[in-house]
């Protein structure tokens, strides 16, 4: 069975242009088809030994094979996929920020428009509501001031995820 770091391997030559989505898919499918998708036929070792690594691992992989997102949109977020498990060398950190990763460029944008008075506080709060985010961060989101919101989207957009878990981590100032 791949793991995670062959996942991570091939989002990485996918996000580079190395890998076509053909061959990314064709990867896939294998590992798709042995998957019993019933828990009580499953190997509970990986699961045992690696939780993080593989609720991540089927995470990514269903994400990808399911997306019907254009190309170089989803060869971006692999990119960011891969740079962030590099960053935080962790699987659950990874897991934690997927939703942002997801929707990353949507979210500064909206923060920029915030800055610039386009999307109002309460605009803003009714998205973060709606986003999805781990819960921890959607309260991070409410609580931070614009500087805050604007440092997080520098380092979004800068591929500082490790930076990014640890500013979530704490009160926004």
């Amino acid at each position: 069975m791949p793991s995670l770091y062959d996942l991570a391997t091939r989002l990485q030559a996918f996000g580079i242009g190395d890998l076509s989505r053909e061959e990314l898919e064709g990867w896939f499918a294998p590992v798709l088809i042995a998957d019993p998708l019933d828990v009580s036929e499953s190997d509970p070792e990986p699961w045992e030994d690696s939780p993080d690594e593989e609720r991540l691992f089927w995470r990514l992989l269903y994400f990808f094979d399911a997306s019907d997102t254009p190309d170089d949109d989803l060869r971006r977020l692999a990119r960011r996929v891969v740079a962030c498990l590099g960053t935080t060398a962790s699987a659950a950190e990874t897991f934690e920020l997927l939703p942002i990763l997801l929707d990353q460029d949507r979210f500064c944008t909206i923060v920029e428009r915030h800055a610039t008075g386009v999307i109002s506080r309460v605009g803003f709060l009714s998205v973060v509501a709606k986003s999805g985010y781990p819960a921890h961060v959607k309260l991070w989101l409410q609580r931070a001031p614009l500087a805050s919101l604007r440092l997080l989207c520098m380092r979004l957009t800068g591929s500082e995820y490790g930076i990014v878990i640890r500013l979530l981590e704490r009160s926004p100032a």
